[in-house]
Parts: C-alpha cells; structure tokens; sequence
C-alpha cells in the first residue's frame, strides 16, 4: 500500500511544470564524448515501406497518417515499437536521403509532442531504449542536421537520460531493468561528465546477470527468445565500454561466453529458435549476427543436454524435450507448465511444435502457457502446475529427473514429473526413442496413480502441428499421415487411445494466430496406471 501510494505521488510530481523545468534546468550538452553505433542488422525491405507510408512489425502493419501516433500511445505493442525507435535500423539497412530525412523528422515530431513525461511513452525501460537508439544513430539522422535540430535533439535526450537517472531503478526486473541500465550507461558515456550515470547502471546490471544468467548460459526464463535479447544487450554494453576504452567487468565477457553455445543450443536445423516458454522463433538474420560476436558459440552443436533440455539429433531427425524446473519469481510469471513436452522437425521442415508466445496480449500469453498448448499429455483438461492468478507458478512438485541412452544410430530419453501428484495423485513417465535414421520417432507415455481418488480421469496426448504441414483423414481412430513442404510423408499412430485432429493456433512470429491443426490421443485413467504408445514413421 504505501509502495502504490509512493509511486501514485511520484507520478502526479512528474506531470508538474516544475518537473520539466527540473529537468531541463542547466546545460545541454552540444556534443557527444563518444560516439556509439548500433550493430545489429535491420531490415531494408522494411525501411523503404516506411518511406512508401506503412510501419510494419510483428507481422502487422500499420499507415503511416494522421492516426499514426494516437495508434501508438493506444496500442501496447505499438507504443512499444513505435516509441523505442528500433525501426530505426530498418530505415537506415534501406538507406538513401529520403530514409535519412523521415528519420530525422520522426525525432523531430516525437520531440514537439511527447518532450514532457507521459506514464507510458516516459516508462524506463522504454526511455532507456529510446536513448540507446538515439545515441546509436546520431551519424544516420542527427550528424548532418542543422544547429536547431540538434539542439532540439540534445536537450531532449538530455532530459529523458535526467529523468531515467532519478527514477532507476523504477522497479524493474529482468529484461526491462537491462533496456533501462543500457539507455542510462549509453548517456554516461556519451554525455560528458556523467560518469554517474555510467556507474548507476552497471550496479544494477552487475546485480542483474546473476539473476537472469543461468550457470548453463540460459536464460532464467526458459525462453530462448529472452536469451537472444539479453545477449544483444550485453553484447551491446561490451562495445560501448569498447568503444570508450574503458575496462569491461569479468562477469560481463563470462556472461557472454556462456550464452553463446546456449543460443547455438537452441537453435534449430531452420537456423531459428525453438519455441519454449513464451519465445517465438526469431529472425534468422539477427541470431546470426549474435552469434557470429561471441567466441566460441560457433561450434555446431548435435546431441547434448543443458540446463533442462534435451537436444537430439538422428540422420536429418532432431528433436528437443523439456524437462526444465520452475524458476524463481519473476520469471515464473512467463513459465510454459509443460513438461516432458517436445518438438520435432525434419530437415529444415517443423512438425511437431508448441503454439508459441505472444509479444504483447496477456490474454494469449496465458492461454498459450497451459500444458495444452503444447505437446504433452494433460489430464482433465488442467495444467500440470498450478498457474495463480497473479502470474506466478505454485512449487509443489520435485524437480523431474531425465536419463538418456544413446549411440550413432538411436537416443532413448526417459523423464518423470510429478506435477499433478498434490492435486490428482498422478505421476507421468514419458519415453522417447527416435531411431532408423532419424526416420521412425517412438513415444510411451505412462500414468500412475498414487491411490487416493480413484474416479475416472480424462486423458488427452496433444501434437500440435506446424500450419505448413498437411493432414491426411484419420485412418479408423488410429492413424493418421502428414506431409511435409519438403514432399516427404509421415504416418502417426497410437496405441491405447482414439486418435483425433482437432483445430489449434501457432504463434511462433508475430501477432496473429495461425489456424493449424493437433493430433489428439483420447483415453481415460480408470485405475492405478495407464500406459499408451504412438509413433511417427516416415513412409
């Protein structure tokens, strides 16, 4: 109560004439001590659809008119994109004085509209990005701009870095608090005589990367998207220090090194992520450019385990199971409950996938961390862990143990959890077995019971299928055969169970769902154990 009444206060203070004329007190700077550039690729046919009157992101598309900024301060994911100013890159990969030009107008109009706090476009980790990527291109728009924009630029800069600086930490956590750090660091070095602000930002984020960095280089999110972004912002704090011949903290280049092979863990035979724990697949271009920045992350990774996952590769087979534990708060509000849950492709084609995450509706990111959203085996249609109401995760179940078995020409992995033992006294054993090449994918899912309550209990395996592979009629409730955009036909089958194709959605990029289909394994647990088997044999 009294930390809400403290906030409430701090943002009617905000809001105050005295606030702006606080921050606008004093000396601008004219000029920058060092001049920092952004390394990461955009996107030019992006850029030159701006410069034709269309922003597009997340596979939306939005005009470039007279609703264009009441669209951003409405719109989450829009405010987020529009007013963090990456797009930036994308102007500048298409190139030419016409991309030049509208990205100096963009700043120029942003600074006549929004140079006074606003609670959502003023948020920290927005201001942070915002500063990091108006510092970063100040030689693309800002270098050749006449004396009244870049004074206009400067003090504007200056009183967005002034205000991150009294509000930081502004309790944030994760990967908002580094977007936040970077833009506050970006401004110390820049800005000369803000050296302050250099050391405010890297005490938190040196207090950060343990929390967030796991000892296997994951991130403590599960998501592999998340490991990318905070990899970037590491990644990005290294060349700033770099670049103004300043000492780099120890614990930021192991950080680094770690996170590399855990990336090149996490990507897949399509060179794009895998979808765990919110993540989506990511652009191909930029984990690339990540990777190719961390030493060591270049070595091609096969068939390993790390920090609960399991990677598997078998002839042009490969297949990922996850058996991760929960971790601590707050990363358990974006935790998938999906364990022993897997993905398989062949050759570059996804077919067994999980629905993805969503970047900004809190809706569909809830609805996509049930267990149902995944391939995995859900009884009485609930989640394996108890999902709260306030995002969090109730830890009431041990962590799962994995054993695998393996040689040149087959893996065998073997889990058991526990997660619906406290509210149906079930545990779950899943086995898995890809041989033949990479060419016959065998699974056994077997369910216990504890005793206890012993009414019959429904019980569904999900195969969640990629919206690029086609499904044939299922064949008298038990097989079914898919195929591949590469050609290739698969045939699925269960054993134990009524196979089913019911509908579902994929969201591995973008905003918006793709219709697609599951496969569903129907059957009932009407005593102390039931066992079912299926598989996926390529014709």
């Amino acid at each position: 109560m009294l930390g809400e009444m403290k906030d409430r206060a701090g943002r009617v203070a905000c809001k105050t004439p005295f606030y702006h004329w606080l921050l606008s007190s004093g000396q601008s700077p004219d000029q920058l001590s060092v001049r920092l550039s952004d390394p990461w690729v955009g996107q030019a046919d992006l850029g030159r659809l701006m410069t034709q009157g269309v922003m597009r992101a997340h596979g939306a598309s939005l005009p470039i008119n007279h609703d264009f900024w009441r669209v951003s301060e409405e719109a989450p994911l829009w405010r987020d994109h529009i007013h963090g100013f990456c797009w930036l890159r994308d102007l500048r990969a298409a190139g030419g004085d016409a991309a030049r030009r509208m990205a100096r107008n963009f700043v120029d109009d942003w600074i006549t509209r929004y140079d006074r706090w606003d609670a959502g476009i003023w948020r920290a980790d927005l201001v942070g990005q915002r500063i990091t990527m108006w510092l970063s291109f100040f030689d693309f728009f800002c270098g050749s701009a006449d004396e009244a924009f870049q004074e206009k630029y400067f003090a504007s800069l200056n009183r967005q870095a002034r205000h991150l600086s009294r509000v930081f930490p502004a309790g944030l956590s994760g990967l908002p608090l580094l977007r936040a750090a970077r833009g506050l660091i970006y401004a110390g070095l820049s800005f000369p005589g803000r050296d302050a602000w250099i050391l405010q930002g890297f005490q938190s984020v040196l207090k950060e990367i343990p929390k967030q960095v796991t000892s296997d280089g994951l991130h403590a999110s599960g998501a592999p998207e998340n490991l990318l972004e905070c990899a970037k912002i590491l990644l990005d704090l290294r060349y700033a220090l770099n670049r103004a011949g300043l000492p780099i903290p120890s614990m930021l280049t192991t950080s680094i090194e770690k996170m590399g092979p855990a990336l090149r863990f996490f990507c897949y035979p399509d060179r794009k992520l895998g979808l765990y724990h919110g993540g989506q697949e990511g652009e191909i271009a930029e984990i690339d450019s990540v990777l190719s920045q961390i030493r060591g992350s270049k070595r091609p990774m096969k068939g390993s385990s790390l920090g609960g996952f399991e990677r598997v590769m078998v002839g042009r087979s490969f297949l990922m199971m996850d058996h991760s534990s929960c971790p601590d708060s707050p990363f358990d509000q974006v935790w998938h409950s999906a364990p022993l849950s897997f993905e398989f492709m062949y050759g570059r084609d996804r077919i067994f996938t999980h629905c993805g995450g969503h970047p900004a509706h809190q809706d569909w990111q809830q609805i996509l961390r049930h267990t149902a959203a995944h391939n995995a085996v859900v009884v009485n249609g609930r989640p394996v862990h108890d999902l709260r109401a306030d995002y969090s995760v109730a830890r009431d179940f041990a962590p799962i143990k994995c054993s695998r078995t393996e040689n040149r020409q087959a893996c065998l992995l073997e889990a058991t959890h526990d997660g619906y033992l406290s509210s149906m006294g079930i545990s779950h054993r899943r086995r898995l077995f890809l041989t033949d090449t990479g060419h016959d994918l065998r699974g056994e899912d077997t369910l216990m019971s504890s005793g206890g309550d012993m009414k019959s209990k429904e019980v569904a395996l999900r195969f969640h299928l990629h919206p690029k592979v086609q499904v044939s009629q299922v064949h008298q409730d038990q097989d079914v055969v898919l195929t591949v955009p590469s050609g290739s036909s698969w045939r699925f089958y269960g054993v134990g169970a009524k196979l089913e194709v019911e509908e579902s959605v994929y969201l591995g990029n973008g905003i918006r769902p793709v219709k697609t289909h599951q496969l569903v394994l129907k059957t009932a647990l009407d005593g102390e154990a039931l066992q079912v088997k299926w598989a996926l044999q390529r014709e």
